[in-house]
């Protein structure tokens, strides 16, 4: 019985090991795959056949014909589809050229656009189109100076009126005033040395961009289709400005009869010329042309006293008649210079220390319309001693210089009748500022014009102040200084004429080519 109860035991055991086993087994992947049962493994496949069966409603291929027939077909051009027209070939560039002549740094310049191609073409003949881009050469203050007309002087789009068509052959010239766009403290850029790069018209585009320039345009075709393209800006030659043509004044002192100029020919002495026409012409003669061939130049200035000595004797009144100042009688002895002085006789006195008036006018102002220009004046007392004087607005007066020409804005008569508390004392050294509106002193038509106007201020202070027992500064004082004015607005525009084309200037070579045949 024992035996038997211990059999049974053994067999539960085993069954109940073999049965976990079992389990452990179905719960994993593969295990599953692999028991699954036969009617599983039918419905899969029936599955996967239908899917790749085509849908009920699509018409099957044709025999013979593979899957991918349908792909190809697709993809091959229908036969009806028309083809793009060829793009055109690209336009050549407008010939325009545009050049800027500066011959000082100071203006007067000139902008001059040719029309070098065989087309005729439409530009906008407007110098205030013109931009220019400075770089100056001062080391402590270099930088690039950027001048153009301000907003309110430059046309926003197209200037119809100054519309011009060149033919072939054909420029446009226009003198123009470079402060005009380097205005106010722009202006100290327009000096000897820097390199001016100057822009004609309107921006370019973005170099990004790929659209067809829009317009306006500073150059473009008259032909319909175009013979060029467009072009919104053109650009000049880069140019460096010259220090200036010599001054007259360097020469003066010949006019004068102080130390004559170089002579081309090194052989003459500088013999004055009241010596030159009193020489006996036998002396002349007589000295060898070997002799004023070898002369050097260090003994034309150290002349031998023998040689003087020989001088004839009537060389000596022409030259002292020539010493002579103008004006001086015959039996009037000449002045040696040594003894004049500030109290020689027949000479005033001057009082270096005397209180005096010196005036200067601010150098510039831009005014957006002929009302609002304003002009400031100082009067200062340059003198070592104190001074009693009376300013007012009224003793000013301006001459003014514009495109409709000169204009003198007269100031106001002598009153006496001003108080006493309208006088004032101006120490040494001290200034007093006068504001004054233009519109208020000039005639209505003075600054009728858009442009530049110089502006230049007389004081006339003549209120001595005799019947107040004073003893007041009377004078009239002109600034130093003229005043650079702009106006951007007026009720004329800023050409009073229509522009007008002439022919392009040859070069000088051709020039004397033409003249030498």
């Amino acid at each position: 019985m024992r035996t038997r109860l211990v059999r049974i035991a053994s067999l539960f055991t085993s069954a109940a090991s073999i049965a976990a086993a079992a389990l452990g087994l179905a719960s994993t992947p593969a295990f599953a795959e692999e028991k699954s049962s036969p009617a599983q493994q039918e419905e899969k496949a029936g599955s996967a056949a239908s899917a790749e069966k085509p849908k009920a409603g699509a018409a099957s291929p044709p025999a013979g014909t593979s899957v991918a027939a349908p792909r190809a077909s697709a993809a091959a051009p229908k036969a009806g589809a028309k083809k793009k027209p060829p793009a055109p070939p690209p336009l050549p560039p407008a010939p325009a050229r545009v050049w800027l002549i500066a011959p000082s740094p100071h203006g007067p310049w000139t902008l001059r656009i040719d029309n070098a191609g065989e087309r005729p073409m439409r530009i906008p003949a407007d110098v205030r189109l013109l931009r220019l881009e400075i770089d100056t050469l001062n080391k402590r203050t270099k930088k690039t100076v950027r001048c153009a007309a301000p907003a309110g002087l430059k046309p926003s789009g197209f200037p119809e009126r100054r519309a011009l068509l060149l033919s072939p052959g054909q420029s446009y010239m226009e003198h123009f005033d470079p402060r005009l766009l380097c205005f106010g403290k722009d202006e100290a850029a327009l000096a000897g040395g820097s390199v001016v790069r100057a822009w004609y018209g309107w921006g370019p585009p973005p170099r990004w961009s790929r659209k067809a320039p829009a317009p306006p345009f500073a150059a473009e075709s008259t032909d319909d289709p175009p013979a060029f393209a467009p072009e919104t800006g053109l650009a000049a030659p880069t140019l460096v400005l010259s220090y200036g043509l010599p001054a007259r004044k360097e020469f003066a002192g010949d006019e004068a009869g102080g130390a004559e100029a170089p002579s081309p020919q090194g052989d003459k002495p500088a013999q004055p010329a009241a010596d030159k026409a009193a020489q006996p012409a036998a002396d002349k003669a007589a000295q060898p042309a070997a002799d004023k061939a070898a002369q050097p130049a260090a003994d034309k200035a150290a002349q031998p006293a023998a040689d003087k000595a020989a001088q004839p004797p009537g060389d000596k009144p022409a030259q002292a008649s020539a010493d002579r100042p103008a004006g001086a009688g015959a039996g009037q002895p000449a002045s040696s210079g040594k003894g004049d002085g500030a109290g020689s006789p027949g000479e005033p006195v001057v009082d270096a220390n005397a209180p005096r008036l010196e005036l200067r006018s601010e150098p510039w102002s831009d005014a957006a319309s002929p009302r609002s220009i304003v002009v400031r004046v100082t009067a200062r007392n340059a003198g070592k001693r104190p001074m009693t004087v009376a300013i007012r607005p009224r003793m000013l007066e301006f001459h003014v210089a514009g495109p409709n020409g000169t204009t003198v804005c007269e100031a106001a008569p002598p009153t006496d009748a001003i108080p006493r508390d309208m006088y004032r004392t101006l120490k040494a050294g001290a200034s007093v500022d006068v504001s004054l509106l233009l519109r208020e002193v000039c005639p209505a038509d003075t600054f009728a014009r858009e442009g530049l106007y110089e502006v230049t201020a007389t004081l006339h202070a003549n209120e001595p102040g005799t019947g107040l027992d004073l003893d007041a500064y009377t004078a009239t004082v002109t600034a130093a200084n003229a005043t650079l004015l702009r106006v951007k607005s007026a009720p004329e525009p800023f050409y009073a004429a229509a522009p007008r084309a002439v022919q392009t200037p040859k070069p000088e070579a051709e020039q004397e080519g033409e003249h030498a045949d």
